[in-house]
């Protein structure tokens, strides 16, 4: 491939990490519906497909059933529920172009590894410009009943979901001389530190604004777990038991806040609600624990129950707020086993990974372990934009797996 097509396709690549929270610019016709992403992973699909020596299969045996039951899971249930329409279009935006956006960053991955600092930093970018727009309308005081932040999301904790990744990927960057992402240490690398610290503060200001305390929580879970894989490294011990201390009295001073309704008694406050969601899901997969209840239809089904309960505290509940509930319902058992396995699987890679490069592969750990955290009171991937970055982070900490096994054999 020349050194032109492959900037061309490489250009693509970092637009549709940087697009990913503009997934509501649609086109629709008929009954087609495709947003930008969808539209800019197509055509880089379409220049990709083209290629000599590319890969499907890039992830091998290793994904291959995790993934085909994750994949039999979603179309069994949307047979069996009937609802083609919505599970179908969930299937296409949350899985076919997620998965096929991540085997072509793999394959590009082998092609120019330069490309892995671009990667991070538009996702990072992003962050930042959703950010500046996050201070207009906090500004203009286009902010949510209860003064949360959400700019253009459908609620404030869906903005945390997305700038949690970026603001962890600000954190470490600024401290890449610990974490090894880049060796030099020059005057225009510190240059791009103060740039990403600037950043960083911004994208840690709209993530306070958004109040969402999930975030803020699993943010300061994945920071104690950076410091442990940090330790004895390059920290020194007394810093590393400063920061865990702080981290530690943070994490407390969330989690009082956060729930205290529950020792104040209140009559409604978040975790009530949550708590009756989570019956409403447990109580859905007793009649459904095989298929669930088919993507896109957890919203329906849940009102449904409302008679179960009494006073039903949350009636727009488009997800039942936690990850593995909402594979379950949407994908069946099938799929939330394929889903386990996948996490088990990336977190078994990671440590190799790291050996071949600790800053990138630590930034996947970061963002697949914040995913995870913050999906127990959440469905942090249940959105196109979150789906993408979950799947790239598969494919990165993959690529590095890989190479370094195959260093291993070599040596």
């Amino acid at each position: 491939m020349s050194n032109s097509r492959l900037k061309t396709q490489n250009i693509l690549i970092l637009a549709i990490l940087f697009c990913l929270p503009f997934y509501f610019i649609k086109l629709r016709y008929s009954w087609v519906s495709l947003n930008l992403v969808e539209i800019i992973t197509l055509i880089l699909f379409v220049a990709w497909i083209f290629n000599k020596n590319k890969k499907i299969f890039i992830f091998g045996d290793r994904y291959f059933m995790p993934v085909s039951l994750i994949s039999i899971g979603l179309f069994s249930s949307v047979i069996v529920n009937r609802n083609y329409y919505s599970g179908f279009g969930i299937i296409k935006g949350w899985f076919l172009f997620p998965i096929l956006f991540a085997i072509i960053v793999f394959d590009y991955l082998r092609k120019d590894e330069k490309l892995l600092n671009k990667i991070f930093f538009a996702l990072f970018a992003s962050g930042v410009f959703v950010s500046v727009e996050g201070l207009y309308y906090w500004f203009s005081g286009l902010i949510t009943y209860d003064g949360r932040l959400r700019v253009f999301f459908d609620s404030p904790n869906q903005l945390a979901m997305f700038l949690a990744p970026a603001f962890l990927i600000g954190i470490i960057v600024i401290f890449r001389k610990s974490l090894s992402l880049k060796e030099e240490d020059n005057k225009s690398v510190l240059r791009e530190r103060l740039l990403m610290l600037l950043g960083t503060l911004l994208i840690g200001l709209n993530l306070y604004l958004s109040k969402s305390y999930g975030a803020w929580f699993s943010v300061g879970l994945v920071f104690l777990a950076l410091l442990w894989l940090e330790r004895g490294k390059k920290i020194d011990k007394k810093i590393f038991i400063t920061l865990a201390a702080i981290l530690v009295f943070f994490l407390a001073w969330v989690a009082v806040v956060k729930y205290g309704g529950i020792v104040k008694a209140e009559n409604r406050s978040s975790l009530d609600s949550r708590m009756m969601i989570w019956k409403a899901a447990l109580r859905m997969i007793e009649k459904s624990p095989v298929f669930g209840v088919g993507p896109g239809n957890f919203q329906n089904t849940y009102l449904e129950y409302q008679k179960y309960f009494s006073p039903y505290l949350e009636w727009a509940v488009p997800q039942p707020h936690n990850l593995f509930l909402a594979f379950w319902l949407e994908t069946g058992i099938s799929g939330l086993i394929g889903f386990i396995w996948l996490l088990w699987l990336f977190f078994s890679e990671s440590k190799k990974a790291r050996k071949k490069n600790f800053g990138a592969a630590t930034l996947c750990f970061a963002i697949i372990l914040y995913s995870t955290l913050h999906g127990l009171t959440d469905t942090t991937y249940w959105r196109n934009d979150m789906a993408f970055l979950f799947w790239t982070a598969i494919a990165v900490n993959h690529y590095f797996f890989q190479s370094s096994l195959q260093k291993e054999q070599n040596s």
